[in-house]
């Protein structure tokens, strides 16, 4: 709950800046985007999967070896910093961006870099139970820079300077989270590099790493594509929706899946499957029967909710945001079967998937894109996940027994049968009363039935 109060005020001040800078200067706005997605590649690079062996190392570990731990995971992160910065401004060259556009890629990207080495002793806080700790430097980290971003959009700075939020972000993350670990382990600051280990660590993190760069990579590449064909105005438009779904895939995948579900569903693998089991199978039909009365809501109010927070000109957002609503349910369950994978042996398994999807990605980028425009954009993405998706469920539908098709009937039904309901009403009480109605008799039937079809929710089996 702490750190979900942190991902909420960073969402606030996130979508309130935004927003802002949307109504401000799409142009700006735009570019701002771009560089963030090129940012959110240079963090994945940086981080190079390494989570996943660290919480494995720290948990397994003596404290007192918490920073010899720590300390040759930052030395590859930082290993990794430098390149990953020259190529950022390689792009910016290479694409023929202006001046000022390539110093505020550059400076994003650093900010993300910033965040990404903050992240390793983030690691540790957890471990440690002081997600408090790590709630309370991600909400100051979002307001400071938000803020700063807020008074230099104001002011009528330009983009260099506006852009200069995410360095202020990262900054405030990296100091505040190294404070803390000094003064926890002050007597072990300065630790000898066992550098047999450290390449032990890279080794060990290098195919964790492979797969979430290639994620991150077949994520974030279409809009790349929409900057080739429609400039930064139509990444402006895409990302206008996008950033508003997004939210709310992140907070299923990462804050739930990520960081409650995974470490759970590690600890049982080993000790008790049968636990795990019905951990899996649990989650994956509640997270279905949560995703669709969302998806519904975005998708049926997709022309309120742009026509209230973007001016007139983001009206292709409207239907935009009506096929970007399938990437929510796509990532909840995919991201729960890689999981899956990863805990159970299958991570070989998992980076050949990675793979054939990004390559998928790229074709799809490459027909869609130029033929559709927007509209390509956005099946690009939901095409995308569903690759992925598909390739998961298969193999953990193969691999393990207690992943049961049928399972996931009653949610599929009652959401299909829940819109039937809609578009019946829809001409009688016009859109917004149908839509109360329909999420009305939705939750109503789920709350009557849902446990008997899709057995105890996952907070009774943790």
């Amino acid at each position: 709950m702490a750190l979900l109060s942190a991902q909420g005020v960073d969402g606030i001040f996130n979508t309130l800046f935004f927003l802002y800078l949307a109504w401000l200067d799409s142009s700006v706005y735009g570019a701002v985007m771009y560089a963030l997605a090129a940012g959110s590649v240079v963090m994945k690079v940086i981080q190079f999967g390494l989570y996943y062996p660290l919480i494995s190392d720290l948990t397994a570990a003596d404290q007192s070896k918490a920073p010899e731990i720590l300390n040759r995971v930052n030395i590859i992160k930082l290993g990794l910093f430098g390149p990953c910065m020259f190529l950022v401004l390689c792009t910016g060259f290479y694409r023929g961006f202006s001046h000022q556009t390539t110093i505020a890629l550059v400076l994003i990207c650093l900010g993300f870099a910033f965040e990404a080495l903050a992240e390793t002793f983030f690691a540790d806080f957890r471990v440690r139970g002081k997600q408090a700790q790590e709630a309370r430097i991600k909400m100051a980290s979002s307001v400071i820079s938000y803020v700063y971003g807020f008074v230099t959009a104001v002011m009528g700075f330009d983009l260099v300077v506006i852009s200069l939020f995410k360095i202020v972000s990262g900054a405030v993350r990296l100091a505040f989270s190294f404070a803390i670990h000094l003064r926890a382990y002050s007597s072990k600051l300065f630790v000898h590099s066992d550098w047999p280990s450290v390449f032990q660590v890279f080794k060990s993190a290098g195919v964790f790493a492979l797969i979430e760069i290639l994620g991150i990579i077949y994520n974030r590449t279409n809009i790349f594509f929409l900057e080739s064909y429609t400039g930064v105005n139509g990444v402006a438009y895409y990302s206008a929706t996008y950033n508003i779904v997004d939210e709310i895939s992140v907070l299923g995948s990462e804050q739930f899946l990520g960081w409650v579900i995974f470490p759970l569903l590690a600890s049982f693998w080993w000790n008790d499957r049968d636990k795990a089991a019905r951990l899996v199978k649990s989650t994956g039909v509640w997270l279905m029967a949560f995703a669709f009365p969302i998806m519904f809501f975005m998708y049926a109010q997709s022309e309120l909710i742009i026509g209230l927070v973007y001016p007139p000109e983001y009206k292709d957002a409207v239907w935009m945001q009506q096929y970007l609503v399938w990437t929510i349910i796509l990532s909840f369950e995919n991201n729960l079967f890689a999981y899956l994978m990863m805990v159970a042996g299958g991570v070989k398994v998992l980076l050949a998937f990675s793979l054939v999807t990004t390559i998928a990605n790229l074709i799809l980028n490459s027909v869609l894109v130029e033929s559709f425009g927007l509209a390509g954009g956005c099946l690009v993405i939901i095409l995308t996940k569903l690759v992925m998706m598909i390739q998961t469920f298969v193999y953990c539908r193969f691999r393990f027994s207690f992943i049961r098709e049928r399972d996931f009937i009653f949610p599929i039904v009652l959401a299909g049968f829940s819109f039937a309901v809609y578009q019946f009403l829809k001409p009688y009480t016009t859109v917004h009363p149908a839509v109360l109605i329909t999420l009305g008799f939705y939750f109503l039937i789920l709350w009557q039935f849902g446990t008997k079809f899709l057995g105890p929710r996952p907070r009774k089996i943790g």
